[in-house]
């Protein structure tokens, strides 16, 4: 068997559908990439990691093979003269795109006529719906349409019971709330159309009741680069944005969230179909009328950049009846937890091969490998709710926070002493350092750090279980307990604003934290 590799996208969906053929050795598989798309950046590492044997694509034609699979409809099916099955690489046909290989646009995730004329192609498809959009302009298409659900809907739902895990791994704790982004391609995509959204969420969420998490199509990568995404989201980057690959992990972010807000890509579409709370950043032109992505606009709630995203994202998860997307979930799957093994059948059935006797697994999704850069600075708000009770929300910044006290609020500039921005540094209230070996090393790095940051008030080191803090009127303070450096550093400030002391309890995204203050 041939298995065709053409974009990331569609090679990630062709290495995990090849699973159906695990331990049998009847079954050789040999691996093509056609490098004709602008969107195959990735590829051919990716393949290179899977340890598959590469067969160069000029010699494709030559091959003898039984059939052929791709999750490509663009591949160049007239050098094949084997029976073909072509993978979706997302859920059904929602969108018009610029035709790579003619004039005009086409339907994505539709195999050209050019290429059905006196061939063996099927295309499999998650529900019948899909087949019968394509009954009036395409009947050639619908009725090389075979249903057979969705295997990557039906192992994110067999893996919910793994959520606690996927949000251990992405450094989720107990009573924090994930928020996953989600941005396809093109200008009309969450990040196409309103880039600095994940460093406006990650600027109003307080970091220690919220975790931000991106997922990004890969042709935004394959099309810009990583220079370039990585210039967009630079203060994002710098602000705790955890970054999922392409590659993996995404579905273990989506079964590991409390709120998705997307666009009409398909991964907004299964984080509805997996009943999450979702806000919608984006609308587009290019969707085709009637199908899921436009079902779902219909029924979601917009962001409003004109009003406060904390309270937005908090009312849509607070807010969010059970079973809301239920009805658009079943008419994009049908055959649910039957995909693998309709799948299976298909391909043996193509290969005229008698189907193996043991069962197919269902997988768990992979873990998520989420890369994250910890926020260096915060824009800090506390006050005292009660006696020895502290509220503190730290929000990471860039430099934009507000410093003005109101309304019972004392708000500061807290910066790690290696935050990489050295101007913020230069103007924080508040300078940290994460480690030292104890008190003495704690007071030569206080004195030498009011020093070398004049507009500092206060220089606090962590130790093991204790705070050492220095004010620039001399005065020396030490809290003992639990929390890292930022917080406690936080604490100390407003105990010294207040001018209280002794045991208090500071609290910070749902949980209390015990301090002795002296």
């Amino acid at each position: 068997m041939l298995a065709v590799a053409r974009t990331y996208t569609s090679t990630v969906r062709l290495l995990d559908a090849l699973s159906v053929f695990r331990s049998d050795e009847r079954v050789h598989v040999l691996f093509a990439f056609d490098p004709t798309s602008a969107f195959g950046d990735g590829v051919p590492e990716l393949l290179a990691e899977a340890g598959v044997r590469l067969v160069p694509w000029d010699g494709v034609p030559a091959l003898d093979c039984d059939l052929v699979l791709t999750a490509s409809e663009n591949v160049d099916l007239d050098q094949l003269d084997a029976p073909v099955v072509v993978l979706p690489h997302g859920i059904g046909f929602h969108k018009n795109v610029p035709d790579s290989r003619g004039a005009g646009d086409r339907v994505s995730g539709v195999v050209p006529e050019r290429y059905l004329r006196g061939k063996r192609v099927w295309m499999a498809v998650s529900h019948p719906g899909q087949r019968e959009q394509l009954r009036p302009g395409r009947p050639d298409a619908a009725d090389r349409c075979v249903v057979i659900g969705d295997a990557v809907h039906d192992r994110m739902v067999a893996s919910l019971p793994l959520r606690e895990h996927y949000r251990r791994a992405l450094g989720v704790g107990r009573r924090q709330r994930l928020v996953v982004l989600t941005s396809t391609w093109r200008d009309d995509s969450l990040l196409g159309a309103w880039p600095r959204l994940p460093a406006l969420l990650l600027e109003e969420l307080p970091y220690d009741e919220y975790r931000v998490a991106v997922v990004t199509h890969p042709n935004i990568r394959s099309w810009h680069g990583d220079f370039h995404t990585g210039q967009v989201m630079a203060d994002a980057r710098a602000m705790g944005l955890l970054r999922i690959p392409p590659s993996g992990g995404w579905q273990a972010a989506l079964v590991a969230a409390d709120a998705v807000v997307g666009d009409h890509g398909s991964v907004t579409l299964y984080g509805a179909a997996l009943d999450r709370p979702v806000l919608l950043a984006s609308s587009s032109t290019t969707t085709i009328a009637d199908t899921p992505p436009q079902r779902l606009a219909r029924v979601a709630p917009r962001l409003d950049p004109g009003r406060s995203l904390r309270e937005q994202v908090a009312h849509a998860i607070d807010t969010h009846p059970p079973g809301r997307y239920g009805d658009l979930a079943a008419r994009m799957f049908a055959r649910r937890g039957e995909a693998v093994r309709a799948l299976r059948d298909l391909l043996y059935e193509r290969l005229e091969l008698d189907v193996p006797s043991a069962h197919v697994p269902v997988p768990a999704v992979a873990d998520p490998r989420a890369e994250a850069d910890p926020p260096r600075a915060f824009t800090v708000h506390s006050r005292v709710a009660a006696p020895g009770v502290l509220d503190v929300w730290r929000h990471p910044t860039r430099g934009r926070g507000d410093t003005r006290r109101a309304g019972g609020l004392y708000t500061h500039l807290s910066c790690y002493e290696d935050e990489p921005d050295r101007l913020l540094v230069d103007n924080a209230t508040v300078v940290v350092r994460a480690r030292v070996t104890g008190r003495e090393e704690a007071g030569e790095w206080a004195l030498a750090a009011l020093s070398h940051y004049p507009a500092a008030f206060m220089a606090v080191a962590a130790g093991d279980r204790e705070c050492h803090a220095l004010l620039r009127d001399g005065r020396r303070l030490t809290a003992s307990g639990d929390g890292d450096a930022s917080s406690v550093a936080a604490a100390l400030y407003t105990c010294v604003r207040a001018g209280v002391g002794g045991r208090v309890t500071v609290r910070a995204g749902g949980l209390g934290t015990e301090l002795h203050v002296c």
